[in-house]
């Protein structure tokens, strides 16, 4: 018998006297019996019954669903007490009978009846945690002295604010150039994002929306727009999905390309795995569904999945309006002619998204649809076509078409846009129009024990100048004993440039290590060997290197030490061309505030959080079980380098922890926002426990099994052998209760202070207690 309790239990005067009533058409009286019901061999509980005299029974509906038997759309129902109840006999498919001896109901049902499961093979979407107030300060200062003894320096300052309003950034370049400082901000943007809607509004400095035909450009104003980066295991392209059927429970394994992506369990009856974890590119799906006796039935299938498709329903848009960015990085604030663009991208179906981009200007206007189809498994077409017009009255048309195959061994591709003469879109001034015709292709095979070779080709025809006309090829190996080897050569086929070749060794040693030869030779016979030794920095504290040698005396060489540890990173270095010697240093770090408390770390690039484990100093904190920090006096330690809008595991060293130290959790996961911070707190404090002796009045000891309660905490604490107790949670003054056989004693006892993490309270007598 199964040991499921039943939902619910009849009285015992309803189980000796069922009731009879009629079933429809008057043929015989049923009668009310509760029954442990078996569906395919799996116990399901008890459950209310009605039976006829001709073997007929009859079960209630909400027994029926939850069991996931669809109900009988043609059955008419019989109702009893409240209840829908159906026939058994009026359900096609399902064999039953009633075994007297033990009570119980057994079904057979066929697989098709069940309601079927969905398996959905995404992963939920997160939900970061909003930062706190707070700010940081990154910097970058480097200093040289070129061959001609002229020093060279500049410096890079970025600094930054957030909290549940967004955050706010600001990045400055000074540069010392021929004795002269020349300042020049580079962006100031404020950016809120909103991961549940995966959209983000900024103002200030960005870059505008881009499309099929459409360039970005830089300019300073308004954004609004979708933001799949803040739900980074959202996959916003179709995936496909596999239907299979299991008799009873069982076991359902998904194999992508001969790797498993997926492990779950269903229930008996039919199931659809919806969004399969696939990579883009062509390859097969096989699914192998288990049950519980080892047998197996296995269904394959090839798909097809791209980037550049929008999964059905799903919209990507980007509005912006603002004024144009020139001459970046250059000038601080030369902002041109204002500038609006609106970029609309809709998975109609999951074969096909649709695209549209329209761009203003004073005095130009640009407009365009665009679209991606996927055939089958073959690839992906793309085309589009836009319009624009200018001030002038002059316009032009763009059109442009390309298909694209990718799979893991042979990829190809080409793509060709054509404009008219009157043609213009934003990214382009008047001077230098798009060109007359861009054609782009390529082509990769790829081998299991050979390697890998590629090739392509570009053909640019401008209306002003020199047109581009070149093709590349190179090939990729991996031999045991020499390392990674790839050779490239690229041809230029409309002039007399000649060829250019490249040889490229690299050897791995250790885990941060490698070794590498890099030829080149130019057309003209001119070439440029070096040999270079490198060692990366670590994730935490340490040093690296990087050692080039030119193995001809006109081959540049240099020589970069680094050092890093908790507050920055540090380079010195020599580089040497042709008998000239340069000398090159920088320092980079950050300084964060959060939590009322400054923190000097390395630069901070995206999101960081502030360990706290109060009055714990020397506390080693993992990053990815990687060693990134320690607590300082205070038992505070700032984590840089957190990737935001995921999960971070963030765990602290228990051996670095006293015996005393009460443990609630030694790892957090952190979910920062982008250029956000997270406070940290560890819920860890001092246990501050001790061993108490306690006597009776006539010596002897507190007899084992006595009870002592701590005011304050209801939990007891039983007294061991000899009269010995051990206490936690204990202040600088405690009030116990002694309890026995109804006895009760009170004390009074003081926690010394103390680096032991074990004290000796001594021996406390209880005169009232008699043993």
């Amino acid at each position: 018998m199964n040991n499921t309790p039943p939902r619910f239990v009849p009285s015992q005067a309803a189980m000796q006297r069922p009731p009879s009533i009629e079933p429809p058409g008057g043929n015989s009286l049923l009668t009310e019996a509760w029954l442990e019901v078996h569906v395919n061999d799996t116990v399901e509980g008890t459950a209310l019954v009605l039976q006829g005299t001709a073997q007929q029974v009859f079960v209630r509906a909400e027994d029926l669903k939850q069991w996931r038997i669809l109900l009988p759309a043609s059955a008419t129902p019989l109702q009893h007490n409240g209840d829908t109840f159906y026939s058994l006999n009026t359900i096609h498919g399902i064999a039953y009978r009633v075994n007297a001896s033990d009570q119980s109901l057994l079904l057979s049902v066929a697989a098709e009846l069940f309601d079927p499961t969905r398996v959905d093979g995404r992963r939920g979407l997160v939900t970061p945690t909003p930062s706190p107030p707070g700010g940081y300060l990154n910097y970058d200062v480097f200093a040289g002295r070129n061959q001609q003894g002229q020093m060279t320096g500049s410096a890079t300052v970025g600094t930054g604010l957030f909290g549940s309003w967004g955050n706010a950034i600001n990045t400055v370049l000074d540069r010392y150039v021929n004795g002269h400082n020349q300042d020049t901000r580079l962006e100031t943007t404020w950016t809120y994002d909103m991961p549940d809607s995966m959209t983000s509004l900024r103002l200030g400095d960005g870059i505008s929306g881009s499309s099929m035909w459409g360039r970005s450009v830089y300019f300073g104003g308004i954004q609004w727009a979708t933001n799949f980066a803040t739900q980074p295991g959202f996959v916003t392209f179709p995936m496909p999905a596999l239907s299979g059927t299991a008799m009873v429970p069982s076991t359902v394994d998904l194999y992508v390309n001969d790797v498993l992506r997926l492990k779950s369990n269903v229930p008996a009856g039919p199931f659809d795995v919806q969004n399969l974890p696939v990579i883009t590119g062509q390859g097969q799906i096989t699914m192998v569904v288990e049950n519980l006796l080892g047998q197996q039935q296995t269904i394959s299938q090839p798909f097809y999945a791209s980037g550049g498709l929008l999964a059905q329903g799903l919209q990507d848009y980007s509005y912006e309006a603002g004024f144009e960015r020139e001459n970046y990085a250059i000038h601080s604030n030369d902002y041109g002619p204002f500038v609006a663009a609106g970029t609309e991208r809709w998975g109609l179906t999951n074969t096909f998204t649709g695209e549209l981009h329209v761009e203003l200007q004073r005095g130009q206007q640009s407009i365009g649809l665009g679209g991606t189809y996927l055939l089958s498994t073959a690839g992906v077409v793309t085309a589009s076509i836009a319009g624009s017009r200018n001030s002038d009255g002059q316009s032009g048309v763009l059109v442009s078409l390309g298909f694209q195959h990718q799979s893991g061994s042979l990829s190809y591709g080409w793509q060709t846009q054509l404009t008219s003469a009157g043609f213009t879109q934003l990214g382009y001034d008047p001077q230098s129009l798009p060109p007359r015709q861009a054609t782009t292709a390529f082509a990769s095979l790829g081998t299991t024990h050979y390697g890998s070779v590629g090739l392509s080709y570009t053909y640019q025809n401008f209306r002003a100048s020199k047109d581009v006309d070149l093709a590349g090829a190179n090939y990729s190996y991996s031999a045991p004993k020499l390392g990674y080897i790839t050779f490239s050569m690229l041809r230029f086929l409309n002039g007399g440039s000649g060829n250019l070749y490249g040889l490229t060794i690299t050897r791995s040693f250790g885990q941060r290590g490698s070794t590498g030869f890099n030829g080149q030779k130019y057309a003209g016979g001119v070439a440029q060997d070096t040999f270079q030794v490198q060692q990366n920095l670590p994730t935490g504290n340490g040093i690296g290197y990087d050692v080039q040698a030119g193995l001809a005396s006109s081959d540049p060489s240099q020589a970069i030490l680094s050092a890093q540890n908790e507050m920055g990173t540090y380079n010195v270095g020599v580089a040497e061309t042709q008998g000239r010697s340069e000398y090159q240093g920088s320092i980079s770090g950050g300084v964060a505030f959060l939590d009322d408390r400054f923190f000097f770390t390395r630069t901070i690039n995206d999101s960081f959080a502030v360990a706290q484990v109060p009055g714990y100093p020397n506390v080693r904190v993992y990053a990815d079980n990687q060693p990134v920090a320690s607590t300082d006096a205070s038992g505070y330690a700032l984590i840089p380098q957190l990737r935001p809008y995921q999960d971070n595991p963030i765990r602290i060293e228990q051996a670095d922890l006293p015996l005393d130290a009460s443990i609630d959790a030694l790892q957090v996961d952190a979910i920062p926002y982008e250029h956000g911070a997270l406070d940290l707190r560890f819920p860890i404090k001092r246990s501050r426990g001790a061993v108490l002796t306690i006597e009776l009045r006539n010596h002897a000891f507190l007899p084992a099994g006595a009870a002592v309660f701590v005011k304050g905490n209801d939990n007891p604490f039983p007294v061991g052998m000899r009269g010995e107790v051990y206490l936690t949670g204990l202040a600088e003054s405690n009030k116990l209760q002694v309890v026995w056989r109804d006895q009760v004693c009170d004390l009074m006892v003081a926690f010394p202070h103390t680096l032991d993490p074990m004290p000796d309270l001594g021996t406390m007598t209880c005169p009232e207690i008699n043993p």
